[in-house]
């Protein structure tokens, strides 16, 4: 079983669903293009996950590691 890290996560509120919706798709966006500049597959990389309370973005933990071990720092 694949491990992964939240780089989004937000409890759903219904008065701000489709603003929360929104921005996790852009937080998607961004993490699929960053996974396609490393060669790596988006879909297999990063994933919107809705539950019944949360909203979250999860990138793969082979992505996380390819940021948290570079050079730079991004959290």
């Amino acid at each position: 079983m694949m491990d992964y890290d939240p780089v989004f996560r937000h409890i759903k509120h219904p008065a701000k669903k489709q603003e929360i919706l929104d921005a996790a798709e852009k937080v998607r966006k961004h993490w699929e293009e960053l996974a396609l500049d490393q060669g790596l597959d988006p879909a297999k990389n990063v994933f919107l996950q809705e539950g019944d309370k949360e909203v979250r973005v999860v990138i793969s933990e082979e992505l996380s590691t390819v940021y948290r071990e570079g050079p730079g720092s991004w959290r």
